[in-house]
């Protein structure tokens, strides 16, 4: 089990009593909109995702250490291939942040914590990402973080969320 100490944070597995926090996050559509999700407009919708949450491997809570509130989720995902096995020594990043935290450097923090520690365990080789083009933010952690710009493409006008939306794509990889 991966635990992960920063200067600020804490990024460890998820368990049951995260619900308020994490309802607080992912029940929030700014928050969803941002992140590339639908949000969650139930209490109970949060706690099926969270229970999904605490079964991943490789998905962490983000915590203020000072006041110990899970603040954001990052997690290491997958990534399948076009024949639908998995690819190995790849995943894919994704992650998000209450709004309230926005803009105070947490997730680039909580994402370079996860990043130095899998590279370090040489758990991966590769590490992609994705966010939104109008999604600024998102675009500046995954730069500050040292991804590379690789692609782009337009989710499908009859895509079930984000339809029309330009995705931009990045990578990183493990030196070595």
């Amino acid at each position: 089990m991966i635990t992960i100490q920063t200067e600020r944070l804490a990024i460890r597995q998820f368990v049951a009593s995260d619900l308020d926090d994490y309802y607080a996050i992912v029940g929030d559509p700014v928050n969803a909109k941002a992140a590339g999700f639908q949000y969650a407009h139930h209490k109970e919708d949060a706690a099926y995702l969270l229970r999904g949450a605490m079964m991943q491997g490789m998905v962490f809570a983000i915590v203020v250490s000072a006041t110990q509130r899970v603040i954001g989720s990052i997690g290491l995902y997958p990534r399948i291939t076009p024949n639908g096995e998995q690819e190995k020594g790849t995943a894919e990043l994704g992650y998000v942040l209450n709004q309230a935290y926005w803009g105070n450097g947490y997730m680039t923090e909580a994402a370079s914590g996860l990043i130095k520690t899998v590279f370090e365990q040489q758990l991966l080789d590769t590490i992609w990402a994705s966010c939104l083009a109008e999604n600024q933010q998102s675009k500046r952690v995954l730069e500050k973080l040292g991804f590379y710009y690789v692609d782009r493409f337009k989710h499908p006008d009859h895509a079930l969320y984000q339809p029309g939306a330009t995705e931009m794509i990045y990578r990183l990889d493990r030196e070595g």
